[in-house]
């Protein structure tokens, strides 16, 4: 298990830096987090980020992109009583290629 903190990544074009941008200025929703549904990263986003447990939520885009063939999303994790936004990285999901009859 990964101890520090783990740095943002950064966007790799345009539609990634627009993507993000819009995923911060608010437009992201909780897919996991609280008190009721805890993360399994909130031990160590306390240690490093402080804030109480039940605050950590994970967080995604709303919006999704297709670039070069790939739906690109945001996922970060957000203290809900601070609104800091911390490790931000991009979930690229290729699509599944069906075999060719041989």
């Amino acid at each position: 298990m990964n101890q520090g903190a783990i740095p943002d990544e950064s966007p790799r074009n345009l539609l990634e830096q627009l993507l993000l941008q819009d995923a911060l200025a608010g437009n992201g929703k909780g897919i996991q987090g609280g008190a009721n549904n805890m993360l399994g990263d909130t031990p160590r986003l306390v240690a490093i980020y402080g804030g109480s447990p039940e605050h950590w939520y994970k967080m995604t885009s709303i919006q999704a992109f297709t670039i070069y063939g790939a739906s690109v999303q945001v996922h970060w994790f957000r203290n809900s009583q601070t609104q800091e936004n911390v490790e931000c990285k991009f979930k690229r999901q290729y699509p599944k290629i069906a075999p060719k009859n041989l």
